[in-house]
């Protein structure tokens, strides 16, 4: 596998892309591969994606996009960023993948970050990151420490990439605020055309969250991401989700911010909803909330 392929595999389904790299690691019969490969990665590899980190003010309005884009580009890898402390850090965790998978994924993604580090990390180099990882490599680990500098910890409670908050203001040479614009929503275009992008659960959201009042069916969603509602179901629970608990969540997400930014009448917000009255929507609404909607309404008010 060429670093060029590497690219190209954005935007493939999660379990086409979980299944191509698990071949490639059984080939490749290498633990440092995903080492390997990441520190060959260049920004610019990644097209659209990339252009829009380039263009960014700042690293840390580039790190803010990659935590956004990073799911179109590893959707499963979720990416988390922190500031505590003085210090940044960037956290990956694969989801329900196999353990050798999400290895995979979080030394590629890692590696990538510091090989990239005039972007996204101010270039800071080797020396200005820490590495923390919840599990010890197989083999020697020296490329490690090659790569990522001498504070490298094995064995922590999870797997982050972290340096000094400072770096996060320092600006980055290739800004362009008119480009970046332009970039930035063609990538959003990108993602929402995507029947790929993201866990299933965000797919369901995101097509729910598009469809105005009129909620589509669990086989009418199934359909609109190429899939059976069978197949649909069993991935949303391998995920930990039915279909009517993204509704309901769907739902209580648009309904508070109605209450909360509109003076639409409970009854009126109830329709919108697709509930077939007022008193079964704020049944709902309490279930969810633990709040009457004209409780929550006034705690908004006060606030």
């Amino acid at each position: 596998m060429t670093v060029e392929s590497i690219g190209a595999t954005a935007g493939l389904p999660a379990e086409l892309l979980d299944r191509v790299f698990s071949r490639a690691i059984e080939l490749a019969d290498d633990p440092q591969l995903g080492v390997i490969l990441g520190s060959r990665i260049n920004i610019v590899s990644q097209g659209i994606f990339g252009y829009a980190l380039m263009s960014s003010a700042t690293s840390h309005d580039s790190i803010k996009l990659l935590i956004r884009y990073s799911r179109a580009l590893v959707p499963s890898l979720r990416l988390s960023f922190d500031i505590s402390g003085g210090r940044a850090s960037i956290r990956a965790e694969g989801e329900n993948i196999p353990r050798f998978l999400a290895q995979f994924y979080i030394e590629l993604v890692f590696s990538a970050i510091v090989f990239n580090g005039h972007l996204l990390l101010a270039d800071a180099g080797v020396n200005a990151v820490g590495l923390n990882l919840n599990y010890r490599p197989e083999g020697d680990v020296s490329i490690w420490y090659k790569t990522f500098g001498s504070d490298v910890n094995f064995n922590e409670s999870n797997c982050a990439l972290y340096f000094d908050e400072a770096a996060l203001n320092v600006p980055i040479t290739t800004a362009n605020p008119i480009a970046g614009d332009i970039f930035r929503r063609e990538c959003d275009r990108l993602i929402l055309r995507s029947k790929f992008g993201g866990s299933v659960h965000e797919r369901v959201q995101q097509y729910l969250l598009r469809s105005g009042s009129e909620f589509p069916t669990a086989a009418e969603v199934a359909q609109a991401l190429n899939m059976s509602q069978s197949t649909l179901q069993r991935r949303l629970k391998r995920e930990g989700w039915r279909f009517q608990q993204v509704l309901d969540e769907v739902r209580h997400k648009l309904a508070s911010e109605y209450l909360k930014s509109t003076n639409l009448p409970v009854s009126e917000i109830s329709v919108l909803l697709g509930f077939s009255d007022a008193p079964n929507f704020r049944r709902s609404f309490r279930r969810w909330s633990g709040m009457t909607p004209l409780d929550f309404r006034n705690a908004c008010v006060r606030k």
